[in-house]
């Protein structure tokens, strides 16, 4: 079993019994402590290839999806914050729709000075300064829960 069908079956496991109003952060850092757990006992099915060759994404490269009404300095408070934290913008696409402003980047955390959970509260933090929303999530956990 590949690590992305791994991570699939123990998400959707994992929302089934918790439901569908389950708590999408309580949901990521379950899955990542169960597959870590999983991984760390040697499994040989984890370092299977996936039979199709698609990759099941990295755990150290994020999805940050922001939302709100458009103002200037979004994708500056943004990326000063990926700067600071020593992480590299991989890929960045912003749009401006009647005044609604949405941006998504990808990241590279390999580096980053801050574990996941911090950075992702900085992110949170400062959406509620520039009022806007931000989400941010490892883009394998990113890849398998969007199978779901």
């Amino acid at each position: 079993m590949a690590n992305e069908d791994l991570i699939y079956r123990i998400t959707r496991a994992v929302y089934e019994r918790l439901g569908a109003g389950a708590d999408e952060q309580m949901v990521e850092q379950l899955v990542t402590d169960i597959y870590r757990e999983v991984n760390s006992s040697g499994a040989a099915a984890l370092s299977s290839a996936s039979p199709s060759g698609a990759t099941e994404g990295s755990a150290a490269r994020l999805i940050i999806s922001v939302f709100g009404l458009d103002h200037p300095g979004i994708v500056a408070g943004v990326s000063q914050i990926l700067a600071e934290a020593s992480c590299s913008i991989i890929d960045i696409n912003q749009t401006v729709v009647q005044g609604k402003f949405a941006m998504v980047i990808i990241a590279d955390a390999s580096r980053a000075r801050e574990n996941t959970a911090e950075l992702k509260d900085r992110l949170r933090r400062a959406g509620e300064q520039l009022g806007v929303r931000i989400y941010a999530q490892r883009e394998d956990l990113f890849n398998a829960m969007h199978r779901v």
